[in-house]
């Protein structure tokens, strides 16, 4: 009897913290807190696609402080595994003109090597198409989430990982024919001209959320500490903004559905 109810004590405790989370996506449309990623569980089929907005002195890809944005998809495609499309854009400024195209353009695949249990933490690694000629943007990194219950409305996503200071990209201009996988380096991120800095070394943050539509997220991206605030206004539609460094604004939003299941009204067109 007592094994019966300690063994349907743990199922429940499994299902409890291995339960999707909120889909809240970082600033390259990862699921994460604002600039950082999470190791978050997503089920199969599961896609997002939306927009983020950050200022010119935390922004990406220039020496000088465009602001600009970065859209994106994520799909989960296979059980644990998500690739994740993002186009980064610079907003030209009198002082800084900059000709826009469509943007540099990044694919990162991230693998869930541990699914969250009552006692153990997700695993996820991270990372970036080596193919790319703008690396500001890439992301090599490994990353645990655990979720904790704190009360009937109120629950906790903690997540702590890695990013390496080493990245693999193509070494060169994008007015040059290059193929595919040419001129291929592997280097300190540091040697890059235009480094930011982006997840280089430890990171973390919290999430906590109420009712499943509120959250406030704390972060620290391996340079600076960043707070922030999210909602879901309409089913899978959600709306986050953050303060980054006490100093400057980013927001965006993002909308998640699946692939795998029908809408009400065409699956009961099939009953």
């Amino acid at each position: 009897m007592k094994s019966s109810v300690r063994d349907g004590f743990l199922s429940f405790l499994t299902l409890l913290f291995t339960m999707p989370s909120f889909a809240q996506t970082n600033i390259s449309g990862k699921a994460g807190l604002i600039y950082t990623p999470a190791a978050r569980y997503t089920e199969d089929g599961n896609m997002a696609f939306g927009i983020h907005f950050f200022p010119g002195n935390y922004g990406f890809g220039t020496d000088n402080s465009n602001p600009g944005r970065v859209l994106y998809m994520n799909l989960t495609v296979l059980p644990r595994f998500d690739v994740n499309i993002s186009m980064l854009q610079l907003f030209s400024t009198s002082d800084n003109p900059v000709k826009l195209g469509l943007g540099d353009r990044q694919l990162d695949f991230r693998y869930l090597v541990l699914k969250e249990k009552p006692r153990r933490p997700s695993l996820a690694v991270i990372v970036s198409n080596p193919a790319s000629i703008s690396p500001t943007l890439l992301t090599h990194a490994v990353v645990a989430t655990k979720n904790f219950t704190i009360s009937k409305n109120i629950t906790a996503e903690v997540s702590a990982g890695y990013g390496s200071p080493y990245h693999v990209y193509r070494k060169g201009s994008t007015l040059q024919n290059y193929g595919l996988f040419d001129n291929l380096v592997f280097e300190k991120k540091s040697k890059y001209s235009r480094h930011k800095h982006y997840l280089e070394g430890p990171f973390g943050g919290i999430s906590v959320q109420f009712r499943k539509k509120y959250g406030l997220m704390l972060e620290y991206d391996s340079r600076n500490v960043n707070v922030g605030a999210y909602a879901m206004v309409m089913k899978n539609w959600i709306v986050q903004a953050a303060v980054l460094n006490a100093e400057q604004i980013t927001f965006g939003t993002s909308y998640n559905f699946s692939l795998l299941k029908l809408p009400n009204r065409i699956r009961k067109l099939h009953e």
